[in-house]
């Protein structure tokens, strides 16, 4: 195949993704719209524009930590190459399957000059530090509302396992962050059976808590965002720490359900369930609807401001 057949085939297969992710995309807008138009909204214009752009910064902050887990292997791209590759990688998780998001990161990485083995590899370790500093961000913030236990009263032994919960999680984060280096003989080990060239990772305690600490500051942001645009479509009480925990503990479990693209359904779920105590049912429902429209707008834009970054086109051999 010659260099222009090639390129013609690149940009198809590159349509054809674009394409089934807007269909995909498309699908969710139109199952749930009727429930969107029918609910009687109270919009707050300037808290909904504010909600937009805070979500759109957590996402600059997210792409600027992972530049600094990529910096683990050797590799220095630029804050814009990691948002365009961070985000542009991220409409994969809309496609069935929860491996296009990770074959998206390592053709855009390859761009960049970083080999298959790097790519899945930064992959694998900033959802090491992401996950666990996620669940820790929701757990500590309902700990530290006290009037939600008396939300989730009904449910036994609430208390008692959230601070179990919290405790097992700063356990395995403690373990993350003290004790990185065997993560590289793992991964190593794996790479060896898969037939693939081994790698080294520079990473030291000082750097670890570093990266746990840019996630914990993302997820934060993140579920800040989200209260944003909650106070913007109801008139009714939000607290800030119970919506913060709430969207974080919605938002991982519908990632971590691999049968649902881009966690539709599980999160939608989970977050119903949890706002019912502080705004009733019908609320609930029509607020996690919401959100998911909220997200897929603020994605797109992001989506859409990647696009318009140029690569700088290194192959991986360089």
């Amino acid at each position: 195949m010659n260099y222009k057949a090639k390129k013609v085939f690149k940009y198809f297969i590159q349509s054809a993704i674009l394409l089934l992710i807007f269909y995909f995309i498309g699908r969710q807008i139109i199952a749930n719209w009727d429930k969107v138009i029918t609910y009687s909204w109270q919009i707050n214009y300037y808290l909904l524009a504010a909600s937009l752009i805070s979500v759109m910064f957590t996402f600059f902050v997210f792409s600027s930590v992972w530049k600094i887990v990529l910096g683990t292997l050797g590799r220095n791209i630029s804050y814009p190459i990691s948002f365009k590759i961070a985000y542009l990688a991220n409409l994969g998780r809309y496609i069935p399957g929860k491996i296009w998001q990770m074959f998206g990161v390592i053709y855009l990485a390859k761009r960049e000059g970083v080999t298959e083995e790097e790519a899945v590899t930064i992959f694998g370790l900033s959802q090491i530090f992401a996950i666990p500093s996620c669940f820790l961000v929701s757990g500590l913030f309902l700990l530290l509302h006290p009037a939600s236990y008396e939300k989730y009263a009904a449910i036994p032994y609430f208390s008692t396992g959230l601070v179990l919960a919290i405790v097992a999680i700063i356990v395995l984060s403690g373990f993350v962050v003290f004790y990185p280096k065997p993560l590289e003989t793992i991964l190593n080990k794996l790479f060896v059976l898969l037939k693939r060239k081994p790698i080294s990772i520079q990473i030291n305690k000082f750097l670890a808590i570093k990266i746990y600490a840019g996630y914990f500051l993302c997820w934060t942001l993140y579920g800040f965002s989200f209260w944003l645009f909650v106070r913007a479509i109801s008139e009714q009480a939000a607290p800030m720490m119970p919506m913060i925990a709430i969207f974080l503990l919605a938002y991982q479990i519908g990632y971590l359900v691999l049968f649902a693209p881009g966690g539709v359904g599980p999160r939608e779920a989970m977050m119903e369930i949890m706002l019912m105590p502080f705004f009733g049912a019908g609320v609930a429902s029509a607020i996690a609807i919401a959100a998911r429209l909220w997200l897929i707008v603020a994605e797109a834009i992001s989506a859409l401001i990647a696009l318009r970054i140029k690569s700088s086109e290194k192959s991986s051999g360089e």
